[in-house]
């Protein structure tokens, strides 16, 4: 039996086990073929090794997540499993086992899927492996499958091209690393024992690295947002009318924070500032306004918050200041209209 149709066995089993009612929302078959496809197109060559992305997302609809919901320990397990064995079978090393998470997206339909692929480091890969563990283990109120993002990008633009040597220097698996054996596990939203992947091995936080990046002409992106050079708005106006402007200073890309408050990360149904980064926890940060000031508070993220290159957990935030969540820069400008 060939891995692709193993894989079909496996999750039909997984299905037909589960309470009455429970069918797969989309054939799984294709999904593992999108699996391959992206594996293979984010695969890079880094110090000779070529090496496959260990982090896939699946994107579903939220009718099709309420479903699987109850299953995703065991479906994201036969996933990995068959991610792992279509890359030993072309060679492909792992930074860390693979992780697969879904997620919704809400302009999927029901019965539609996406998936993509991407490239991060064993740190990262470490840290989201334990925010999914404790979403399925009912522990953590972000993560896992109840997590939103925006659409597939083209491509991470932190690592290498395809194929082409790299100094990167990226610590990477053995090709014949073996997928681990099923642990058995239960809890109350899973009815059934299940299989998760083995731990891996502890790894220390390594701090958040900020690209050097230009600067964007702040004159050109102040002129095309109309009412930047307004007076701000008067101490004690009504929360509701309050807002700030986060502007990116790699791409001069703008974001509105608006009263009472706003919450930075990459979980759409969550937070008001999405940003496409690895680095930045699904609920990252909360912008607050108090009538008189804004304030920028750290939401227990895995990478932290920094505000002007210092590391806080809350402060006060004052025009020009210089927010660093994961690998992204915004600056903070108070009151635009």
């Amino acid at each position: 039996m060939s891995f692709l149709s193993d894989f079909e066995a496996r999750i039909g089993s997984v299905f037909g086990a589960a309470p009455q009612g429970y069918t797969e929302p989309f054939s799984f078959k294709k999904l593992a073929k999108r699996a391959a496809r992206e594996m293979e197109s984010e695969t890079y060559e880094i110090d000779g090794v070529d090496t496959a992305p260990a982090l896939y997302t699946v994107l579903v609809s939220a009718s099709d997540d309420s479903l699987m919901r109850p299953l995703y320990e065991q479906i994201t397990y036969e996933t990995s499993a068959f991610v792992t064995s279509q890359a030993q079978k072309k060679g492909y090393a792992f930074v860390g086992s693979p992780l697969v998470r879904f997620m919704v997206d809400p302009s999927l339909k029901p019965g539609k899927f996406a998936v993509f692929a991407e490239n991060v480091d064993a740190g990262t890969l470490a840290r989201l492996r334990e925010e999914e563990r404790a979403f399925l283990a009912g522990n953590s109120s972000s993560g896992g499958a109840a997590a939103q993002l925006h659409p597939r990008a083209k491509r991470p633009t932190n690592v290498p091209s395809p194929r082409h040597d790299s100094d990167t220097g990226l610590d990477v698996m053995p090709a014949d690393y073996a997928t681990p054996e099923p642990v058995a596990s239960a809890s109350e939203s899973t009815p059934m024992p299940v299989p998760v992947m083995a731990p891996t091995p502890a790894a220390g936080v390594p701090q958040t690295q900020r690209r050097s990046v230009p600067l964007v002409n702040m004159r050109t992106v102040s002129s095309s947002i109309p009412g930047m050079q307004d007076e701000p708005i008067a101490q004690g106006a009504p929360q509701a009318e309050a807002s700030c402007l986060l502007i990116d200073r790699q791409t001069g890309q703008t974001f509105t924070g608006r009263a009472p408050s706003t919450v930075i990360g990459r979980e759409r149904s969550r937070a008001g500032v999405v940003l496409r980064d690895p680095n930045v926890s699904r609920a990252h940060a909360e912008l607050s306004f108090d009538g008189r000031d804004w304030r920028i508070t750290d939401l227990n993220s895995t990478n932290g918050t920094l505000v002007n290159d210092v590391d806080v957990k809350t402060c006060v935030l004052r025009d020009g200041d210089l927010i660093t969540v994961g690998l992204v820069n915004l600056e903070f400008r108070e009151n635009p209209r």
